[in-house]
């Protein structure tokens, strides 16, 4: 399992986050890809449970991914979601 954080505070746009965004970007992964919540995992890529449980707090998400591409997917988060 690999834990990855962003600081989505780089990002080029002033715009935030919209949660289909990080879904579509995790759903390109074929590992399991979760967020640190408070005192919770969610799955990034299930709608329902991000819609109903994750509450972004501050500039900064940690990711843990967990399969055979866990350090591309890293990657490619990074990417997407700090540019």
């Amino acid at each position: 399992m690999l834990a990855k954080q962003i600081d989505v505070a780089r990002r080029s746009s002033a715009r935030p986050l919209p949660i289909s965004y990080i879904i579509q970007t995790a759903q390109q992964c074929s590992c399991e890809v979760y967020i640190q919540g408070i005192g919770i995992r969610i799955n990034a890529k299930d709608y329902n449970q991000m819609k109903r449980d994750w509450k972004p707090q501050g500039n900064r998400l940690v990711f843990f991914l967990n399969g055979a591409d866990e350090v591309a997917a890293g990657d490619r988060l990074k990417k997407a979601l700090e540019n």
